[in-house]
C-alpha cells in the first residue's frame, strides 16, 4: 500500500514538473498588413510531452481584468523541448504569417490578440485557477510600461525554463520595445521580422527532470519506506 502511494507521488511530481516547464516564450505584434504577424509562442522546456486537459490562453486587453479563456487548448499536446505557435487570423493574419515565415503556425485563432500592451496568460485549468505563466502584469494596461512591445516583439531569456505562476518578472525577458519592428517600409520590415523573431524555435536551457527511480528513492528515504523494504528483503 505504501509503495503504491509512493508510485502515485512519483507520477504527481513528474506531472507537476512537466506543467512547470510550460512557458510563454515569445510574443510578437508586427507591422505588415493588418498588424501581422501577431502571435504568441508557448514552449515546453521539460523532457516530458504535455497534453492540456483544460485551460489555454487568456488575453487581458486594456483595463480588462477577466480570466476568461480566449484560446482553448484542451487536447493539444506540446512535445518535450518543443515550441507551439498560435497566430491570429484577424486582418489576413494566417496569410501574412505563412508568406513571411514560409511555414504554418501550429494553431490559428480569431480571438483578439495583444496589440503589444495587453496581457497573455497561460492557464492549465478551465476555471483559470491554475496560472502557469504570464507576459505582462496581470490586470494592468501595458501602455507606457517596460514590457510594452507595440509594433514590436519580446522573447523569454534562454536561462528561463519555468513558468512564473502568473507573477510577471520583467528581468526574465528581452523586450524589443515599441516600434522595434517599424521602419515605414514593408520590404525592410519583412526582413527585420525574419531577423528578430523566431516562431517555433525558442532557445532555452532544458528543464532538468529527475528520473522516476531517483524520485522514488528520495521519497522512500523521506518516509522510511526504504527501510521497510530492506527489512523484508533481509528477512
Amino acid at each position: 500500500m505504501k509503495l503504491a502511494s509512493l508510485a502515485a507521488a512519483v507520477l504527481c511530481v513528474i506531472a507537476t514538473q512537466a506543467q512547470a516547464g510550460l512557458i510563454i516564450s515569445e510574443v510578437v505584434d508586427a507591422t505588415l498588413a493588418g498588424g501581422n504577424p501577431k502571435f504568441v509562442e508557448i514552449t515546453n522546456t521539460s523532457s516530458t510531452d504535455y497534453t492540456f486537459s483544460g485551460g489555454g490562453i487568456i488575453v487581458q486587453s486594456n483595463s480588462n481584468t477577466d480570466l476568461d479563456i480566449d484560446v482553448d487548448l484542451t487536447g493539444v499536446t506540446i512535445a518535450a523541448l518543443d515550441s507551439y505557435v498560435i497566430q491570429s487570423t484577424s486582418n489576413t493574419g494566417q496569410e501574412v504569417f505563412e508568406s513571411t515565415y514560409g511555414f504554418a503556425a501550429d494553431l490559428y485563432t480569431d480571438a483578439f490578440f495583444s496589440n503589444g500592451d495587453d496581457r497573455y496568460i497561460l492557464t492549465l485549468s478551465d476555471d483559470a485557477s491554475v496560472l502557469a505563466d504570464i507576459h505582462g502584469e496581470i490586470d494592468v494596461d501595458g501602455t507606457g510600461t517596460d514590457w510594452e512591445y507595440t509594433d514590436g516583439y519580446a522573447y523569454r531569456l534562454p536561462s528561463v525554463n519555468t513558468g512564473n505562476g502568473g507573477v510577471y518578472d520583467h528581468s526574465e525577458w528581452f523586450t524589443g520595445g515599441v516600434n522595434s519592428l517599424e521602419t515605414g517600409d514593408d520590404v525592410e520590415e519583412a526582413a527585420l521580422i525574419l531577423q528578430l523573431t523566431t516562431p517555433g524555435t525558442h532557445d532555452f536551457t532544458p528543464m532538468q527532470v529527475p528520473e522516476p527511480s531517483s524520485i522514488l528513492l528520495t521519497l522512500m528515504a523521506a518516509t522510511g519506506a526504504g527501510a521497510v523494504v530492506m527489512r523484508r528483503r533481509l528477512g
